[in-house]
């Protein structure tokens, strides 16, 4: 009464006996939150059923979370499969973008921790000093940034175009007006 799981069940999923799975499979039905059925096959025989339903429910936020330790935390794969090895990596990871952050907020720097990384990176082994005229050098390129469009002008040379009859390059897939 009042929980998401209709159902929670050990199951060996085959035909017969003799060519069922050798490792036994739980089996739990459970609701999405519009109501809709949900069937979850998990090897995993400790976990609360309303938690692993719970898991399901979150997927997606634990998607987004792992995309961020991606991109962050610089974890494209796990060293280890266990569950414990997989624990301590992403701690590991969590520490050193902390300190990142921390290292950042010291340093007073307002720009992004992606190059505090870098200069860290660069300048591992040497003064402090230069690990902070890395991180306040100025950028060695400057970008005016994107192309201004003249919508207005582009149109007015179009029109004059096809009112002069200049108008065979306008089927040319190739033609860029700008």
């Amino acid at each position: 009464q009042g929980s998401p799981v209709l159902r929670d069940d050990v199951v060996r999923i085959g035909s017969s006996a003799s060519r069922s799975m050798t490792h036994p499979t739980r089996w739990i039905e459970t609701l999405d939150s519009e109501g809709n059925l949900i069937i979850i096959l998990t090897n995993d025989l400790t976990m609360d059923a309303v938690e692993i339903g719970d898991l399901y429910r979150r997927r997606w936020q634990i998607e987004l979370f792992f995309k961020w330790i991606k991109q962050h935390l610089k974890v494209k794969s796990m060293y280890g499969k266990s569950e414990n090895a997989v624990f301590n990596q992403l701690r590991i990871a969590l520490i050193a973008f902390c300190l990142l952050l921390l290292l950042q907020l010291r340093v007073s720097h307002n720009g992004r921790v992606l190059l505090v990384y870098r200069c860290l990176q660069n300048t591992w082994a040497q003064p402090f000093e230069v690990f902070l005229r890395c991180l306040n050098r100025p950028p060695s390129r400057s970008s005016p940034g994107r192309k201004k469009m003249k919508h207005e002008q582009v149109f007015s040379q179009t029109l004059q175009q096809y009112v002069d009859g200049d108008i065979e390059h306008l089927d040319d897939l190739e033609y860029d007006p700008v």
